[in-house]
């Protein structure tokens, strides 16, 4: 798969999302990164976009679950490395989504990085993942739940934009409410 994403935007914090549109899967693939003084980790990233420098080394890929491979060997071919869980980041088990499915939370920054278990993809808004990628729906909105103890402040998708300003209230209105997607 090679995809011809758009540049990179920097969200803060050492932040950043770049993404393209998939059409053998038919879904928008989202890519979060995070840069700090020890180097770039790249979350289930898709091809670097063409516009953008390469980011600062060394560069570890870190997927989200094991559904999540995209364009990791195009990645590893420019020097990049894989890395099972990012420094500085809490690693959550999201049991019920895909296949060995975590969360990543950088706590010094509230940044929450997802993979499948939440989408936020126009125009259906904040929602699970639908039943029928699901392991077990009901231990997915369980595990989910787990993630409103955290003092999240944003969060990123590997399907949809990311969620910038106070995602808590949202993120348990969808937990709490009938199983409809919310905008």
């Amino acid at each position: 798969m090679s995809l011809s994403p758009g540049p990179v935007t920097h969200h803060g914090d050492g932040f950043f999302t770049w993404h393209a549109y998939d059409p053998s899967c038919k879904a928008e693939l989202w890519s979060t990164g995070f840069t700090d003084l020890q180097g770039t980790t790249l979350f289930d990233p898709i091809d670097w976009p063409k516009e953008s420098p390469w980011p600062a080394s060394p560069v570890h890929i870190v997927r989200t679950n094991m559904n999540h491979d995209r364009d990791c060997d195009i990645l590893l071919k420019r020097g990049a490395s894989m890395a099972a869980g990012p420094e500085g980041f809490l690693p959550i088990p999201l049991p019920g989504a895909g296949e060995d499915e975590s969360a990543f939370f950088h706590n010094s920054t509230g940044s929450l990085v997802l993979g499948d278990a939440l989408i936020h993809l126009t125009p259906h808004g904040l929602m699970p993942l639908p039943d029928k990628y699901c392991t077990d729906p009901a231990l997915l909105q369980k595990s989910l739940a787990t993630l409103l103890s955290l003092p999240i402040r944003r969060i990123f998708f590997a399907h949809g934009d990311p969620l910038l300003s106070s995602p808590l209230p949202l993120l348990a209105k969808i937990l709490t409410s009938d199983p409809s997607p919310q905008k």
